[in-house]
């Protein structure tokens, strides 16, 4: 399974974004797809339960997320982090992702929010540097066969 995409949303916006592969065939608004996914997962948890929902599945990809809470600088009280990755669609995913993927994602969160918990988090380019981050946190899981072949010969 390749992680395509890896982020961080925050009020519907992107905070950090990470491509690893294309996963659309044209130019997408960040900011539209972003307020989007907020508002399925907002939906899907209101309409089903909050801890129900792990990810979504389409024909060729599927997103997995978490949740946490950040303080931001302009808020008394913690708001909704999403930490999300793009995936491709293979069967069997739900193990992999409740033991690879899902802990993967709480780390990205986890040292997210350790480095910028009470910042003004409306700034989204002072977050350009946390792109290595998400190299390190999901390592050779972003590359295809073919890559990893080439990488070991």
């Amino acid at each position: 399974m390749v992680v395509r995409e890896a982020g961080l949303l925050f009020r519907g916006f992107t905070l950090v974004k990470k491509s690893y592969h294309k996963s659309t065939k044209g130019k997408i608004d960040t900011d539209l797809r972003s307020g989007l996914l907020t508002a399925i997962l907002n939906f899907a948890q209101s309409t089903f339960s909050k801890d129900l929902v792990e990810y979504f599945e389409g024909k060729k990809f599927l997103i997995a997320f978490t949740e946490d809470k950040i303080n931001s600088e302009d808020s008394f009280e913690p708001e909704l982090l999403i930490s999300y990755v793009i995936l491709d669609r293979e069967k069997r995913v739900e193990k992999y992702i409740r033991k690879i993927i899902r802990p993967l994602l709480k780390q990205m969160s986890k040292e997210f929010k350790s480095l910028n918990t009470g910042k003004n988090l409306s700034e989204v380019s002072q977050f350009k540097k946390f792109k290595q981050h998400l190299d390190i946190i999901f390592g050779t899981d972003t590359e295809t066969v073919d890559q990893k072949l080439k990488r070991i010969f």
